[in-house]
């Protein structure tokens, strides 16, 4: 009885990944299908490939689809519509630093503490947005830390003269 049950749901698995596979073939995605035919060979599964199901339970396979599903998703978890109540935000009120504290960090960093910062940094993580990684400005050696040192001493100038509004030659 039990074997009959699992051959006969065998039989229906493999029926449903065939009209899947057809499916996606036919609305012109064959990316998907043969992502399908790779996951059924028993290779690791590529997760960004695999069918998932919307709130109303139907399965996606086109990946525009699949895109659209979380896009919503995110958008009705993350957009919560909330009640401000302007009276609660007029009682915030803003902190102000100490002049010793705003003292210690409008101080302009050292060659020593930039060099034990660039040290700190962990080697193997992502560039910046102009594809500087840590372990280029490492292997730069002390010329890199001057020049990073200049810069940010150019900045920090500029920071004060935006507060205060007066230039400081």
């Amino acid at each position: 009885m039990v074997k009959t049950l699992i051959d006969k749901r065998q039989i229906e698995y493999w029926d449903e990944l065939g009209m899947e596979i057809e499916n996606t073939i036919k609305q012109h995605d064959p990316a998907t299908a043969y992502a399908i035919i790779r996951r059924l060979r028993g290779r690791r599964q590529n997760v960004e490939n695999m069918p998932i199901h919307n709130k109303n339970g139907i399965l996606l396979v086109n990946s525009k689809a699949r895109l659209e599903s979380w896009k919503e998703f995110y958008s009705e978890l993350l957009n919560v519509n909330s009640i401000i109540v302007p009276i609660l935000l007029d009682q915030i009120k803003p902190t102000s630093l100490s002049t010793m504290e705003r003292r210690r960090q409008d101080k302009e960093p050292t060659l020593d503490v930039m060099q034990q910062a660039l040290k700190q940094m962990k080697n193997r993580k992502a560039p910046c947005k102009d594809d500087t990684t840590v372990e280029l400005l490492k292997a730069g050696g002390m010329p890199v830390i001057r020049w990073l040192h200049d810069i940010l001493s150019i900045f920090g100038r500029m920071n004060k003269w935006w507060r205060t509004g007066v230039r400081q030659f």
